[in-house]
């Protein structure tokens, strides 16, 4: 029996030590943490970078995704972060999806669901309002799937 695959999907930098952590955790656990960081994506000469993480993701059985604070970096095609288009695809792809969202954003996300309307709403805690759109969609529309503060 295949070892079910894991992807973990986040912005790198800020979040590095809790996507080390999470790989850890799923590998002690016997599963595959699929990684771009750890050689886990199967790169090719004729895609780019984001496009290999996005099929990588329909060979996986699970998406992680954690959003900090950050946006990350921009997608291509749309105005979504290549983090928020990873969790999309696998939605598209009808995947099971994990959420963490670090805790002051998303107790900040409520206060931005009260305040959207007056347009005067500025983050505190993340670096782009798309953090708090994007958030408010996933919790709207992926209602059946965890997401946990952490």
């Amino acid at each position: 029996m295949a070892v079910p695959k894991i992807f973990i999907s986040s912005t790198y930098y800020d979040l590095k030590q809790e996507r080390n952590n999470i790989a850890d955790f799923i590998k002690n656990l016997g599963y595959e943490p699929v990684m771009h960081e750890r050689a886990g994506v199967t790169y090719t000469q004729s895609e780019t970078l984001e496009n290999d993480c996005y099929n990588e993701i329909s060979y996986c059985d699970i998406l992680v995704c954690i959003i900090g604070n950050h946006f990350g970096s921009q997608a291509e095609g749309n105005d979504y972060s290549i983090t928020m288009n990873e969790l999309l695809a696998a939605k598209k792809d009808r995947k099971k999806i994990f959420t963490f969202i670090m805790n002051n954003v998303f107790v900040e996300n409520d206060t931005y669901l009260k305040n959207k309307e007056n347009g005067n709403f500025t983050p505190a805690f993340a670096d782009n309002i798309k953090i708090h759109e994007f958030i408010a969609e996933i919790r709207k529309t992926f209602n059946k799937s965890p997401i946990i503060p952490f």
